[in-house]
């Protein structure tokens, strides 16, 4: 109670002092990971996986043509929501492209804020400008990425291919293993996909790896899936639908074939996986495969959609219906589905509305048995798993700044409570830094020692270009910087703390990193997202006593007019000498050479 008062002291002053303190107009253009937070509501890096940060860094190299791609391409970008969607279909039928972002801004569902995250990945080359010739739908473009990298005794190697036919086909290759395995086929990991895209009936036919992500995610979910409330846009799923997987995890991803096809207003995503051929097929013949068949049914409508799904297989199967709408601005979700095993009905529902000009509300309640089986599932949720949790979320959000409180209870022992509260407000101190505070509570009473878990963090960040707490990094060439000061309070006092610098340039950029943290509990490890190579993604648990040390840098050079080459490097080292204990220390060295032509 005194720490939630404490909290509470510490948040309102923090609420009224962001509301008074005005953010530059400086022209601004977010960087690649606040660009992702925005689209995926995540509160910070530490949040997202390695598999949702490929997906965006797929569109940072080949942005998604807003002006060209077919319905089917715009939902399964992930990009946009179904209302965004729907609108701009119907206002590229009144008035033709969309020629500028600021135009774009105008578009009912965007704005401003969301086009400046959006603006990374997405592209408006059109027809309608004058001297600009239509999109060649033949045009082929090549990407290879090539990667080593060495850590402490182990030595792998990870590559990845994607041809692109226009707009009319893709082939998506990702496979990776170790230098010391003599096996060359299969790799140790491997992905692949053929993407056919059409316009009218056939939206896309996938052969190989997909994802799916339908709903509220209780039936159909691939990939990330947040655990915990930390913004509005984490209270609800963003389903994608059908999109093909290359990514060298696979998490959550479809081996088979699957459809998407459309007629009017109605869509049909009949598919046909087969769980465990992955691992079959890189060497693992104990692996069981199972045929699962399944349907993903829907009607569109402008402010809204619904939809329903099934899938069945020997060990299990779902039946879900759901829906998502927007009413005079706020947005209505929900999602219900029947466990065809244990008969058990899991729900989720919620809403989204924008109370005055610049605030947000919203709120989300869930019911998941004890019986009910997670198995392709990613609901929100409060714990690690769509299934025994019930509870109801709460957030209020103004600009990037939000204040979330969470209730759950475990549906299979009610006295099992937990409170979660998460608090960040980001401050504009001057034209060019922004200092944002992070407050975390997590109280358990049937806990004996771990009642208890609080978090603080402080970022301040640094940009010679400008920087604003609501629109981003200015644009142009820029030196930057960030110091971070974190502390938990758990099993025991934890703390980690580092100060990183570089220069980014449309050539290149280096970036250098020193951390020291003290940990000693496990219970107590701190997660800290590091800079590192595209498509690769670093997080590593903080535990024990000592310090870290990173270079990250990358270079670029245009060969021809279209054609471009990257060179990744990453060197890091983490040692222990304030243990009493010995604890052995570690390096990483990794190269990355991407070419797209």
């Amino acid at each position: 109670m005194i720490r939630f008062k404490l909290l509470l002291r510490t948040a309102f002053p923090l609420i009224f002092q962001m509301i008074i303190v005005p953010s530059p107009s400086k022209a601004q253009s977010m960087d690649f990971m606040g660009s992702v937070l925005v689209l995926t509501g995540a509160s910070s890096e530490e949040e997202l996986d390695e598999q949702e940060v490929e997906r965006f860094q797929r569109y940072l190299s080949h942005p998604l043509e807003l002006n060209l791609s077919g319905r089917s391409r715009l939902v399964s970008s992930g990009l946009l929501s179904r209302y965004q969607i729907a609108s701009l279909e119907d206002y590229r039928s009144r008035y033709g492209d969309v020629l500028s972002f600021a135009e774009l801004a105008a578009v009912e569902g965007f704005g401003e804020e969301y086009v400046r995250a959006l603006r990374p990945f997405v592209s408006l080359s059109s027809g309608s400008l004058p001297g600009q010739p239509v999109e060649d739908t033949l045009r082929l473009r090549n990407e290879v990425l090539l990667r080593a990298a060495a850590k402490g005794s182990s030595f792998t190697h990870r590559e990845k291919y994607r041809l692109g036919v226009g707009e009319i086909a893709e082939l998506s290759l990702a496979s990776g293993g170790d230098f010391r395995d003599r096996r060359l086929f299969p790799p140790s990991t491997w992905s692949g996909n053929v993407t056919v895209f059409g316009r009218r009936r056939l939206g896309k036919l996938v052969l190989g790896d997909y994802i799916l992500r339908v709903g509220q995610g209780l039936s159909l979910w691939s990939g990330l899936s947040l655990s915990g409330f930390s913004s509005s846009s984490s209270f609800t799923r963003r389903a994608t639908g059908l999109s093909g997987s290359w990514s060298w995890s696979g998490t959550g991803s479809h081996r088979g074939v699957a459809a998407d096809l459309q007629a009017g207003r109605f869509s049909v995503i009949p598919f046909l996986s087969f769980p465990g051929l992955r691992e079959r097929m890189e060497g693992s013949g104990k692996a069981e495969t199972r045929l699962t068949p399944g349907v993903v049914a829907g009607w569109r409508g402008f402010s809204g959609q619904v939809s329903m799904s099934a899938w069945k297989n020997s060990a299990g199967g779902k039946v879900s219906a759901d829906f998502g709408w927007n009413i005079f601005g706020a947005d209505l979700f929900g999602e219900t589905a029947l466990d065809l095993v244990s008969g058990s009905v899991a729900v989720v529902a919620g809403a989204s509305a924008r109370l005055w000009e610049n605030w947000r509300l919203s709120g989300v309640a869930r019911v998941y048995p004890s019986s009910y089986h997670d198995e392709y599932s990613g609901g929100v949720r409060s714990w690690t798993r769509t299934s025994d949790e019930m509870g109801i979320a709460l957030g209020i959000e103004r600009h990037s700044a939000s204040l979330t409180a969470d209730i759950a209870a475990k549906a299979s022992d009610s006295s099992r409570k937990q409170l979660k509260i998460n608090f960040k407000a980001p401050l504009q101190i001057g034209d060019n830094s922004v200092l944002t505070m992070r407050v975390t509570e997590r109280y358990r009473p049937y806990e004996a020692f771990l009642k208890y878990k609080t978090g603080a963090r402080l970022d301040y960040d640094w940009s010679s270009a400008g920087l604003s707490s609501r629109y981003g990094e200015g644009e142009g060439d820029s030196w930057k910087a960030r110091v971070r000061l974190e502390g938990l309070l758990c099993r025991s006092v934890s703390g980690l703390t580092y100060i990183e610098g570089g220069r980014k340039t449309g050539k290149g950029s280096l970036y250098l990193r020193g951390t020291v943290f003290i940990v000693d509990n496990w219970d107590d490890r701190i997660y800290s997202y590091e800079r590192d190579a595209p498509g690769s993604f670093t997080v590593p648990a903080y535990h024990g006593r000592g310090y870290s040390l990173s270079a990250v840098g990358g270079l670029r050079a245009r060969v021809k007019k279209r054609d471009t080459l990257r060179l990744y490097f990453r060197v890091s080292m983490v040692r222990y000498p304030f243990m009493s204990e010995p604890k052995d220390p570690s390096a990483e060295a990794k190269l990355q050479v991407v070419a797209s032509f």
